[in-house]
């Protein structure tokens, strides 16, 4: 059974780590032109960082989007009675409002069915206490960047974008966290299958 879902996940955390480096630039330009004031020249390179971070974000998305469905394709055909399918981890993660109840269904799945496996149990903990702080996260940096993204162009620099910074980063590093606990209990589980040759049906 190829493990689609590995080349995807290991190219997501590569420009989520991109991610957590432009931000953290950007919460350094936000400190220097509170404390100290910057030219046309710093709020254009400011631009810059902020455009190229943008387009960051645009292709990790797409290619999280890939891995979920992946993910959740590999966990059919593992387990086919596994609750959620591909195109319905995608509708819970992208349809607005509907994601504030699909986003905690996902990943609090995944970690219950983890848990049905003894080998994998304790990963499936793991992943379940992580579920909430993302969910917090998520939705705290989905609030303070729906808000700054109404404020005049003089507010850009204001210290709520320093603090709505710092979640988006640690949202980030929730999730680098999440993808590499999620791919540890997809690639054991099909170690042991093959190991003993077993049916893929985590009951």
């Amino acid at each position: 059974m190829k493990q689609t879902f590995k080349p995807a996940g290991k190219v997501l955390k590569g420009f989520l780590w991109a991610d957590i480096g432009l931000t953290v630039l950007l919460m350094i330009n936000v400190l220097i032109i509170g404390f100290i004031g910057a030219g046309e020249a710093f709020l254009n390179y400011d631009v810059v960082v902020s455009l190229v971070l943008t387009t960051i974000v645009i292709i990790y998305t797409i290619i999280y989007l890939v891995w979920l469905y992946r993910v959740h394709n590999y966990l059919q055909e593992m387990d086919p009675s596994y609750p959620i399918t591909p195109g319905g981890a995608l509708a819970r993660v992208m349809i607005p409002l509907y994601n504030l109840y699909g986003v905690w269904n996902v990943y609090s799945t995944m970690a219950n069915h983890f848990k049905k496996k003894p080998s994998i149990s304790e990963i499936g903990m793991r992943l379940s206490k992580y579920v909430p702080i993302y969910y917090v996260l998520f939705l705290t940096t989905a609030i303070l960047n729906s808000y700054l993204s109404r404020q005049p162009i003089e507010e850009f620099y204001s210290s709520l974008w320093f603090i709505a910074y710092s979640a988006d980063i640690a949202l980030v590093i929730m999730y680098i966290m999440i993808i590499k606990i999620v791919s540890a209990g997809l690639i054991r589980f099909s170690a042991e299958k093959n190991d003993s040759g077993s049916s893929a049906d985590f009951s």
